[in-house]
C-alpha cells in the first residue's frame, strides 16, 4: 500500500482484487474523515481497475454516506468476448447504476490518460483520492488535487503506454519514467521493498513538479541506475531465442536490473518479431509460483494478435491463479499455464 498527501488530499494507491484490499480502502477513508473538520464527503476513485472488489468498496462507502466519484478509462471497447470482459461489463453497469452522473467510465482510445478525465484542482477539497499505483494514477490524482503543469496530460499518456514510449515525454516526465523502470522487482522475501521504493519515487516526483531541487536531485540518481539498466538490457537481447513463429524469448532470471523498454526495442528490431517473452523469477506471479512468463505484442502487430486468446476464456485474471492480462497485447502467466496453454498456442498460431 502506498499512501501520502497530494496537495493536502490524502491519497491511497491500491488495486482492489481481494477482500483485504476493500478493508484497506474503507479504513483509509474513515481515518481521513476522522481528521477533517468540515462535512465534505467526496471520495474520488481514479484509474482504479474495474473489479468486483472495487465495486464492493464503492458500495460500502456509498452506504456509509460518502459521495463517491468514479473516473476510469478501462471500459470495454466493443463486445465482451471473454469471462473477464463479462465481469468488467457487469461491474461497469453496477458502478454506473449506483453512482449515476458521478461515474465516468470511458476507453483508452478516447482518453489515453486518466488525467484527461479531471480538471486541475477539481477535487482539491476531496476527503480522499483512491488511485491506481502507477504513473497514470499518480498524474491523475495530482491534477485532481491541484498540482498541474502544461503538458501533463501528454506526459501521462506516454507514461501509461508501452515501456519504449514511457521515456519519451518531457524531461520532467522522463525523471519519473526512468526511476520507475528500475524499481526492484517484487521479492517474496522482502515484499515491501518495491512498494517503499515506489512511494519514495512518487513523493519525490510530486515535489520536483513543484520545484523542489533536492527531490529532483534524488530522481537524477535514479536516472544513472536507469542508464546502467539500459546497458544490461542490450546484452540480454543478444541471448534471445525464437521459440515459435514470430516469438522471441529472453530468460532474465537472476539477471541484474534491466530496462524492459530497451530490451523490447532491441528484440523488435528484427522484422520477424511479433511477440516478445521474458521468463522472469520476479514479479507478482513469480512471487507466488516461482517463475512467470511476461508476453507483449510488438506495436505493429497489435491489431492482429490477441494474447488473451492463448488462455482459456474462463481463466481468472488473478496472480494467485497464475494469469494476469488487462489488455489484449500483454499477458503474464505462471509455468503451468505457459506449458499447458500458451506455448502450444504460440506454436500453432497462424
Amino acid at each position: 500500500m502506498i499512501s501520502f498527501k497530494i496537495a493536502n488530499v490524502p491519497t491511497l494507491f491500491i488495486k482492489a482484487f481481494y477482500a483485504e484490499d476493500v478493508t484497506v480502502i474503507l479504513d483509509f477513508v474513515r481515518s481521513a474523515r476522522d481528521l477533517r473538520r468540515d462535512d465534505n464527503t467526496d471520495i474520488l476513485f481514479i484509474d482504479t481497475p474495474i473489479t468486483a472488489k472495487t465495486v464492493d468498496a464503492v458500495e460500502k462507502l456509498t452506504f456509509e454516506g460518502y459521495t463517491v466519484h468514479f473516473k476510469d478509462h478501462h471500459g470495454l471497447e466493443g463486445e465482451a468476448t471473454s469471462d473477464r470482459d463479462k465481469l468488467v461489463e457487469v461491474s461497469t453497469k453496477k458502478l454506473q447504476d449506483l453512482l449515476k452522473e458521478n461515474c465516468t467510465i470511458t476507453v483508452r482510445s478516447k482518453h489515453p490518460a486518466c488525467s484527461t478525465l479531471v480538471s486541475p484542482g477539481q477535487f482539491k477539497n476531496a476527503l480522499a483520492i483512491i488511485a491506481d499505483p502507477d504513473a497514470d494514477g499518480l498524474t491523475a490524482a495530482m491534477k485532481a488535487a491541484g498540482i498541474y503543469y502544461d503538458g501533463l496530460d501528454d506526459d501521462a499518456a506516454k507514461l501509461d503506454s508501452e515501456p519504449r514510449e514511457q521515456v519519451q515525454g518531457s524531461p520532467l516526465s522522463q525523471l519519473l519514467a526512468k526511476n520507475l523502470a528500475v524499481l526492484p522487482s517484487y521479492d517474496v522475501q522482502n515484499p515491501r521493498e518495491r512498494e517503499r521504493t515506489q512511494e519514495t519515487i512518487f513523493k519525490n516526483w510530486v515535489a520536483a513538479v513543484q520545484g523542489d531541487a533536492k527531490a529532483e536531485a534524488k530522481l537524477q540518481e535514479g536516472v544513472l541506475k536507469y542508464e546502467r539498466a539500459v546497458d544490461v538490457a542490450r546484452k540480454l537481447a543478444q541471448n534471445a531465442k525464437v521459440i515459435a513463429p514470430g516469438t522471441f524469448l529472453v530468460d532474465v532470471c537472476e539477471s541484474p536490473v534491466f530496462d524492459p523498454g530497451t530490451l523490447m526495442i532491441q528484440l523488435e528490431e528484427d522484422p520477424k518479431c511479433q511477440i516478445t517473452v521474458m521468463r522472469k523469477d520476479r514479479g507478482p506471479i513469480a512471487a507466488l509460483h516461482g517463475v512467470q512468463y511476461s508476453l507483449a505484442v510488438a506495436r505493429v502487430y497489435r491489431e492482429e494478435v490477441n494474447l488473451q486468446n492463448l488462455v482459456p476464456p474462463d481463466s481468472a485474471n488473478n496472480p494467485q491463479r497464475g494469469i494476469i492480462s488487462n489488455v489484449s497485447f500483454l499477458l503474464h502467466v505462471n509455468e503451468d499455464a505457459w506449458y499447458e496453454h500458451v506455448l502450444p498456442g504460440l506454436k500453432t498460431r497462424v
